[in-house]
């Protein structure tokens, strides 16, 4: 019988012990095995790198790729063009495709692959930052992705097991919140032809240099432009040549893109007979409003073009007369069509 007790009592002792061992050692979490864990949705604008390169950067910070295709949980990047620069936002999306947290990336020059570069790095110290606090694989904060700064400052202070150290070089680890955070404007000069009608006779072609100071979403545009001499002649062998001379101003707004642009131009029109009585060359002062639609497309990594429509409101009448003869009515409104090349400087 003792026999049987002492039997008895190991085996209770060994159940008691399995059970406590049951219990107390945690399950294994992504996030031991290498961080939360998501899918990739990866798109951006052409020439920029792949989602192998963007994939790179990330596992080059964190040591390891945090990308799994059989993950509920996304991690979607969009890189798109926003007027003659980009524009990078990142999204958490939960297992239901629901929105969880972005940010945005506003660049001011056409350098895709800063961009990236930048992008994936707070991409990787957000991870190791969630790795840190033990969030569940691919369940990212609450709340809007905090900042490169705000991550970089916690994964830091609470480093634990598990979490691979990031220490970035100083030029790199400048780079997201430049992106990011840089109030300081862009500057672009570039040229451009045109065609309209409703500023002549027959078709105007016109050229124009300008320059434009620009920030994240709005700019500013001064210009100049001037038209090529434009003949008009009579059966009676009488006739005038015009030409026109604007300076303008454009405050604009971009998405992506595209532009919108309210534009205020003042200019004069110059007029020389042929064939009169009394041949002279007269001129008379022309103010125009308007708007103005344009859609861009990068070339490179500074320079871009664009292809614009204005539509344009005469505020003062242009008359033309010869031997005191009305001969043309300049109209009320006028449309152009153009295209614009354009280097930007940062």
């Amino acid at each position: 019988m003792k026999i049987v007790d002492l039997v008895r009592r190991c085996g209770l002792a060994a159940a008691t012990v399995l059970v406590l061992v049951a219990t107390t050692v945690p399950p294994v979490t992504a996030a031991q095995n290498g961080g939360p864990a998501a899918q990739l949705d990866y798109v951006a604008a052409p020439g920029c790198p792949t989602a192998a390169d963007f994939e790179a950067v990330v596992a080059g910070r964190l040591g390891y790729s945090p990308f799994r295709p059989k993950v509920s949980e996304r991690v979607v990047i969009r890189i798109e063009s926003s007027g003659p620069a980009l524009e990078g936002r990142l999204e958490w999306r939960n297992a239901e495709g629901g929105w969880v947290g972005e940010r945005t990336f506003p660049s001011r020059s056409h350098d895709c692959g800063q961009l990236v570069r930048a992008m994936g790095f707070a991409l990787a110290l957000q991870i190791q930052l969630m790795t840190a606090t033990s969030v569940p694989s691919g369940a990212p904060p609450a709340a809007a992705p905090p900042t490169v700064d705000q991550t970089a400052t916690a994964a830091a202070v609470s480093p634990r097991a598990g979490a691979v150290p990031v220490s970035p070089p100083a030029d790199d680890a400048q780079e997201a919140p430049a992106l990011g955070a840089d109030s300081r404007p862009s500057i672009a000069v570039g040229a451009s032809a045109s065609a309209g009608v409703g500023l002549s006779p027959g078709m105007a072609v016109l050229g124009r240099v300008f320059a434009t100071v620009a920030w994240s979403r709005v700019g500013v545009e001064l210009s100049a432009e001037m038209s090529t001499p434009l003949a008009l002649d009579r059966p009676d062998g009488s006739g005038f040549s015009e030409r026109l001379l604007f300076v303008g101003l454009g405050g604009c707004g971009s998405r992506t893109w595209l532009s919108a642009c309210l534009l205020a131009k003042a200019g004069q029109i110059r007029v020389v007979g042929t064939g009169v009585d009394f041949p002279a060359t007269s001129s008379g002062l022309l103010f125009q409003t308007g708007l103005r639609l344009a859609a861009s497309k990068g070339l490179g990594s500074h320079a871009y073009v664009s292809a614009r429509a204005d539509g344009l409101v005469l505020l003062t009448r242009g008359i033309v007369t010869l031997d005191a003869m009305p001969v043309w009515v300049m109209p009320h409104i006028a449309a152009l069509v153009g295209i614009d090349i354009g280097v930007r400087f940062r």
